[in-house]
């Protein structure tokens, strides 16, 4: 049987512990708004934009706590009409199953959209699309929440094409997955920064 290797807390860190949680908390922060498409690295942006196109996504994004937290703001989107989404549009909470999803904490699957009437327009209106497919999953790091990620697959508005296949469970458990890793990534970019470590990160 393979051996187990043990990490045990090291005393000269426990004692800092306080004033490093109180540093991670402040530097989350700090990414938390219009700083994070700039945080996010090549790895953290290979592992959206790839594991959208594996789930069979026409786009994905990163929705984001405002300061206030009374909205949902994209932070990131994989798709082209990324300069006009993030950072520019506001999803209210209390309207739209982004914002359920937020309020909620507990991930949705959902696939002819548009007919749903939980479903905010807004955004579909605006860019002249309509939504046909939706996964949804809350988005935290350092065990707080700080928004959804989303994708989605998409038809024109005004013409009649076929609509996609739409995403399963199994799609569902990977988007989790991808958020999970997310986080992880997250934590230990602002962790590696936070102990002047950035060599290793």
């Amino acid at each position: 049987m393979p051996a187990r290797m043990t990490v045990l807390p090291d005393e000269r860190l426990v004692a800092l512990r306080p004033a490093l949680l109180g540093a991670l908390n402040d530097a989350a922060l700090e990414v938390s708004g219009a700083a994070f498409g700039s945080f996010l690295d090549e790895s953290m942006r290979s592992l959206l934009t790839e594991g959208f196109q594996r789930l069979g996504a026409h786009e994905g994004t990163v929705w984001l706590l405002d300061e206030s937290k009374t909205a949902l703001v994209p932070q990131f989107n994989s798709g082209p009409h990324a300069e006009r989404l993030v950072g520019q549009f506001r999803q209210r909470l209390g309207a739209g199953m982004i914002s359920m999803v937020a309020a909620t904490e507990q991930p949705i699957c959902e696939n002819e959209v548009c007919r749903n009437e939980r479903q905010d327009r807004t955004l579909d209106h605006e860019l002249g699309l309509k939504t046909w497919a939706m996964l949804a999953v809350p988005f935290s790091y350092f065990s707080e929440l700080r928004g959804v990620i989303s994708c989605v697959q998409l038809l024109p508005a005004d013409a009649a094409v076929p609509p996609p296949a739409g995403f399963s469970a199994a799609h569902l458990h990977e988007l989790q997955h991808i958020a999970g890793l997310l986080s992880r990534l997250i934590e230990y970019r602002l962790l590696a920064q936070s102990l002047g470590l950035d060599a290793f990160g």
